[in-house]
């Protein structure tokens, strides 16, 4: 399910509190799926339950479909997330279009280096849309946890069929 929308297998975990999924960290390695989301979880003050459940992998699936396929905006869950301006920035970022990481700490007010510590630990990859992020040349490039050939292909998804060089 996730694999047909990323292009490869990849473990998740899911962090849940009370009001649902606060974070979740995937990789292709299951020790640096936790190792990451233990990251998340530490850099934004999160307490939860760490799970591993196929049930929250169709409810990600699901969200990926709509934000990568259909152009929905995803609502991050109230939580006082660290660098939270920049996430609400990058949301505002539409399917298919891109801007890049100075663009978008000078539209956050936060410094750059602060934005890229908050897209490293972005507790919902994807949904909070780091892959429509390129860097002042135009070229890919990431934290991205599942390599640049992810975020290239995620973003010709949304440019439905373009291929990115």
């Amino acid at each position: 399910m996730l694999e047909e929308i990323l292009g490869l297998p990849v473990v998740v975990r899911f962090l849940v509190g009370s009001d649902g999924v606060l974070a979740y960290a995937w990789h292709r390695d299951e020790g640096k799926a936790i190792r990451h989301l233990r990251r998340i979880e530490e850099y934004h003050s999160l307490e939860g339950e760490e799970v591993e459940s196929e049930e929250l992998e169709e409810w990600l699936a699901g969200w990926l479909r709509r934000v990568v396929l259909g152009g929905e905006t995803f609502s991050l869950p109230d939580h006082p997330y660290r660098g939270v301006e920049a996430y609400r920035e990058l949301l505002k970022v539409q399917r298919g279009e891109t801007i890049t990481y100075g663009e978008l700490a000078r539209r956050s007010g936060l410094p750059y280096r602060e934005v890229l510590m908050a897209l490293m630990r972005n507790p919902f990859q994807v949904l909070i849309p780091c892959h429509r992020l390129l860097t002042k040349t135009g070229s890919l490039m990431g934290f991205y946890p599942l390599g640049v050939e992810v975020k290239r292909r995620l973003l010709e998804l949304e440019l439905e069929g373009v291929r990115i060089t």
